[in-house]
């Protein structure tokens, strides 16, 4: 698997999806920095031409939801 891939795996499976939920600020603080990260990652990844498995893991990971759609 490419290690940008890899990488992005291992920011997905470690992201808090609930942050924004949180009565801590500390926790929705870091949340926000995490989702901001993934999404400079998908970006990234969509311009290195991976943008299909990119979409395709972050669905498999993400909790329902919080899929992304299929641009049109």
């Amino acid at each position: 698997m490419n290690e940008m891939l890899e990488n992005y795996r291992v920011m997905l499976e470690g992201h808090d999806w609930f942050f924004h939920y949180s009565d801590d600020h500390r926790y929705y603080t870091r949340g926000m920095e995490q989702s901001k990260a993934l999404d400079r990652a998908y970006a990234q990844l969509s311009a290195e031409g991976f943008e299909v498995e990119a979409r395709e893991m972050f669905n498999e990971l993400s909790p329902d939801g919080f899929h992304m759609k299929e641009p049109k």
